[in-house]
């Protein structure tokens, strides 16, 4: 009867060492990997100007008097192009002519940009104003906007003061037509694909 206890108390013992070898061991890790492409292309390099008010009824005086006008609205600028190069806005004025008579250069002037807001939650550098005073722009270009070399990527409006342009109208220079006279200008606005 001995016997027979001992041989069955070995049998649990080697059923154990037997369960836990099988425990021991363990799985090599398994390890994957997946490739994925992106192609991107560049998007839109673009400027949108703003009409301009008028200047209203302009009477000769004795002395030379300035008028002044504003813009619309905002000006916005795109720069989805990725190759983060920068840009510059330049904007020039032709003289005020009304096809016989011209107003001399330098009649015309800008008033700096009072803001630059960014449109949409991009991050990065705004782009900076290039002039801080009040410039002639019916004789040469002038920068009024910048953005240097990886700055000034996403969408951004430029805002004028109100009254940005104005215009001296001096009654010794200015000549009239017998039947009245409409004198015109054009602003040229161009945005520059380099800081």
């Amino acid at each position: 009867m001995k016997k027979g206890l001992l041989g069955l108390c070995i049998i649990p013992v080697l059923t154990l060492s037997f369960t836990s070898g099988a425990f021991a061991a363990a799985p090599t890790d398994t390890k994957k990997a997946n490739d994925l492409d992106i192609t991107i292309e560049g998007g839109e390099f673009s400027l949108a100007t703003s009409d301009i008010l008028s200047f209203g009824q302009v009477v000769l005086e004795d002395q030379p008097k300035t008028y002044e006008t504003s813009f619309a609205n905002k000006f916005t600028v795109k720069d989805l192009r990725g190759s983060q190069a920068g840009w510059r806005i330049d904007v020039s004025a032709t003289p005020f002519t009304d096809g016989t008579n011209t107003l001399p250069k330098g009649s015309l002037s800008l008033n700096p940009i009072s803001n630059i807001e960014r449109v949409g939650t991009g991050k990065g550098i705004l782009p900076v104003k290039a002039t801080t005073t009040n410039r002639i722009i019916d004789d040469g270009t002038v920068t009024i906007a910048k953005a240097e070399s990886g700055t000034g990527m996403g969408v951004f409006d430029l805002v004028f003061p109100e009254k940005a342009l104005s215009i001296v109208i001096d009654p010794t220079t200015a000549k009239i037509k017998k039947d009245g006279g409409k004198y015109q200008s054009t602003l040229t606005w161009n945005l520059v694909q380099a800081p």
